[in-house]
Order: C-alpha cells, then structure tokens, then sequence
C-alpha cells in the first residue's frame, strides 16, 4: 500500500524553512545543535581535559615515532599545559587556569586576558566560561552603576535648581 506523500518525513510539517528559501527536514535536530556544527556538518571532537582549560584550539593528537630504520611507532602530541595565575583587571583578581603556551601568547596579543576571554571563539566551556561570565557580569554591573551615579547626580542638580 502508498501511503499519501504528506504523511512522508520530508514533506510532514516538522520541517524547517531557511531564509535562503530551502526546505530542510528536521531530523530531530535543534537550532542550537546546528549552530555547532561546522559548514562541512561535523562537530569537531574535543578532549575533556581541553574543555576545562584554556586551550586555544590545540588539543591531543597522534602521529608517529619515526626511527633510523624508518620503522614508525604510534604516538601522542600533547599540547604545552601548565597552570598559571592569569590578572583580570575587570575582576580586579588573579584567577587560576589551565593554559597553553599559545593562550599565553594569543592572551597578550588580544590586550589582556578580559578582551581575549570576551572576544576568543575557543572559550566555549570550563574554567574560560566560568571567568568569562564573571566578566560579563562585572561589566553590566558597572554599566547600571554609572547610571545610578548619572540619574543621581541629575536629579541633585534639578534640587539644587528648584531651590
């Protein structure tokens, strides 16, 4: 027996309309599962010791040992991590992180570890996350302050005026 074309999976209502006008069938994927993806479809695979720390993208990977006789054994390249007291100066703290030698150096050359946290695209989870939302959460802070501060210092005008 057919059944009616409607009730096929690529023509049921779950599916998704891009803005491109493409009519994609929903696999039972949601919207932020897609946002990790890259634009080949593959989530590249992270260790769980690179999650905790400041890794800036590098990760363990596998090569080979090669000998006088060209006789290869597998092997690991572990990324250069030590952990290091790193200042904040929005926090106004030192805060401790699993860094890499090129987080140090990417650190530096994004002005302060502040901007790199806020701007890097490798700060996704862990101890990074953590701090960065600290951050974020500092700078808002202070924005409502200065505008306590603004709103009272008008308003003491305005009596001041009135007097």
């Amino acid at each position: 027996m057919l059944r009616k074309a409607t009730s096929i999976g690529l023509f049921s209502s779950r599916n998704v309309t891009h803005a491109a006008g493409l009519t994609v069938p929903s696999f039972g994927f949601r919207p932020q599962e897609w946002s990790q993806a890259s634009s080949t479809g593959a989530v590249r695979h992270r260790s769980n010791r690179s999650k905790r720390g400041l890794y800036d993208g590098k990760d363990i990977r596998s090569g080979n040992n090669v000998s006088f006789s060209m006789k290869s054994t597998k092997r690991k390249f572990k990324p250069n991590v030590f952990t290091k007291k790193v200042y904040s100066e929005i926090l106004d703290e030192m805060i401790k992180f699993h860094l890499t030698t090129s987080t140090l150096r990417s650190i530096d050359n994004a002005g302060g570890l502040d901007n790199y946290l806020l701007t890097s695209k490798h700060v996704t989870s862990g101890e990074g996350l953590v701090a960065k939302k600290r951050i974020v959460s500092r700078l808002k802070l202070n924005e409502k302050m200065e505008k306590w501060k603004l709103e009272d210092s008008d308003s003491v005008e305005s009596q001041e005026q009135s007097i």
